[in-house]
């Protein structure tokens, strides 16, 4: 569908947009048209390019590295729902669940998907109290959720410390290996039409007045009227080719990873510090044990966050602090090798939702960002969102109010945007 035949936008045509551009500016010396600019290339900015070519829409991704080469790469494969308030959170949440398991079906690639639930783990009796209310609030808005004491809880996962006062099942969380899943949905959208442009840094967003008309990379110019910044924790610098500038952070976490232990776990672990990690703004290092099994046989442990920049290099003092977090609630893990460790960064939102729609002070310009931890939860609704506000906004769901970008009052600097 790419060129100028049967496209869904005719406004967005080279003869009304190209003239905003300088031709050639771009490394690829031409400017090709596309209904739709989708800029990033991990998760979110995949599951937007799949659904709007799915709609019809000539749509180009453009990344500046390759697929899934950013935090798509270098973090956990959990997808949760309880960790969601209830609410609009929660409805996208479920939505966004639903998605997932359609696109095990949509999907032509495997993106290693296994729904085995999420076990949330209680310390002490305080904890179990606060984790049978989150169960009770989950149950509330229909989400499975069983409560469990000390022998059920060992008896689902022996390797626990048995001094753990219980915890609580929820089934329906799943894992989902983000690379694969990006990659997954990058090949399905080219099925669809999409175009994918790799090694493609975007240099410039061009306006005619307050409206989008183009977007410079080093592959080449785009006529275009439409661009969705799903550029994660880099979108504010993309944002302020527009003078706009986000309340977008970048915020660093750590995976321990260990030799293969197949079978030393067998759901994803949780204690229940971690939603409070999630939800602090503070500047410090935070540290909750997150331990999951991979099909490989090796164990992933989490998790920490800080506010550490654009900083991936991994700490030692962050990873023997999760190393310890781990050894309290598997204490076993003593005898399992490590192996390696990795950093990444997650874009971080204020009120810890993600920033998903149209900025009304920039015609054209679309955000899918800020999802922070919940970047694989929700990329499916995500990109669902996205194709319906540029297709059909009439069907947008009302949920999708609470993650409107101008509930942040974004409006353009006065100074002038740098183009880098």
């Amino acid at each position: 569908m790419s060129g100028g035949a049967g496209r869904l936008f005719p406004g967005a045509s080279p003869a009304q947009a190209g003239s905003a551009l300088n031709r050639g500016r771009g490394g690829g010396g031409m400017t090709r048209s596309a209904d739709v600019v989708v800029i990033g290339g991990g998760i979110v900015g995949a599951a937007c390019t799949y659904y709007l070519a799915r709609a019809g829409v000539d749509v180009h991704l453009v990344e500046r590295q390759f697929i899934a080469s950013g935090t798509s790469r270098a973090c956990d494969s959990l997808t949760l729902l309880w960790d969601k308030s209830p609410g609009p959170e929660l409805i996208l949440g479920r939505a966004s669940t639903a998605l997932w398991a359609g696109l095990v079906e949509e999907l032509d690639e495997p993106f290693e998907y296994h729904r085995r639930g999420t076990v949330l783990l209680a310390e002490d009796e305080a904890g179990l109290e606060a984790g049978r209310q989150t169960a009770a609030a989950m149950q509330a808005q229909g989400i499975r959720a069983e409560p469990l004491a000390q022998a059920d809880l060992l008896k689902l996962e022996p390797a626990l410390s048995p001094d753990l006062a219980g915890g609580v099942f929820f089934p329906d969380d799943a894992q989902i290996d983000a690379r694969r899943a990006a990659l997954a949905l990058v090949a399905a959208a080219r099925r669809q039409g999409a175009t994918v442009h790799q090694g493609a840094a975007v240099t410039g967003i061009r306006r005619r007045g307050e409206e989008i008309a183009g977007v410079t990379t080093q592959a080449g110019d785009f006529a275009t009227h439409r661009v969705v910044c799903a550029a994660g924790v880099w979108s504010n610098s993309l944002a302020r080719l527009v003078n706009l500038d986000l309340p977008i952070r970048p915020r660093k976490g750590h995976i321990l990873v260990t030799a293969r232990a197949p079978g030393f776990i067998h759901h994803p672990l949780l204690e229940g510090g971690y939603v409070s990690t999630v939800q602090t703004a503070a500047e410090g290092v935070q540290v909750a044990l997150v331990a999951e099994q991979t099909p490989a046989g090796t164990i992933l442990l989490g998790s920490s966050r800080e506010f550490a920049g654009f900083d991936r290099s991994v700490s030692l003092t962050v990873v023997q602090a999760i190393a310890r977090r781990a050894l309290r609630f598997l204490p076993g893990l003593a005898q399992v090798p490590a192996i390696r460790s990795y950093a990444g960064l997650r874009p971080w939102s204020p009120d810890h939702l993600p920033l998903i729609g149209p900025v009304e002070a920039v015609p054209g310009f679309y955000l899918a960002t800020g999802h922070e931890g919940s970047g694989i939860s929700l990329a499916p609704v995500t990109g669902r969102l996205i194709a319906d506000w540029i297709v059909n906004p009439n069907r947008v769901m009302p949920a999708a109010a609470a993650v409107r970008p101008d509930r942040f009052e974004l409006r353009p600097r006065t100074d002038k945007p740098t183009n880098h």
